[in-house]
């Protein structure tokens, strides 16, 4: 991935983890169900929506990404085995969401533009 890409990714993948913090959080405020602590649910809830629909697009895309890259023989196996290809898909955006979000950070960071770091200099 480009540097360029890398960090409309990031971008994506954040601002969908905020605006599904933001409205699960506050679904579930009204109508708190931890205790009847109105933050606690915000907070339990806001994470729960955040994570899983940034998960959801974090795989999408990757998935996309990498089936894009491959031969049509690939492709046709995978689709035959779709349930397989399925549960591996969301096996690995699951647990691969949060290490290749820190990955994709240090990377953008680590692959500055030239002209960045001679300004800098």
């Amino acid at each position: 991935m480009t540097r360029k890409k890398r960090i409309e990714y990031l971008i994506v993948t954040l601002c969908v983890l905020f605006t599904g913090f933001l409205i699960y959080g506050l679904v579930a405020s009204i109508q708190p169900l931890i205790n009847d602590d109105k933050l606690a649910s915000f907070l339990l809830f806001g994470c729960i929506g955040g994570f899983g629909f940034s998960m959801i697009l974090s795989t999408i895309i990757l998935t996309v990404n990498f089936f894009a890259k491959r031969k049509l023989v690939f492709k046709i196996i995978a689709a035959i085995l779709w349930p397989i290809t399925f549960a591996c898909a969301v096996y690995a955006g699951f647990f691969c969401y949060i290490p290749y979000q820190i990955y994709n950070i240090v990377k953008i960071i680590k692959d500055k533009p030239i002209s960045d770091i001679d300004e800098n200099a």
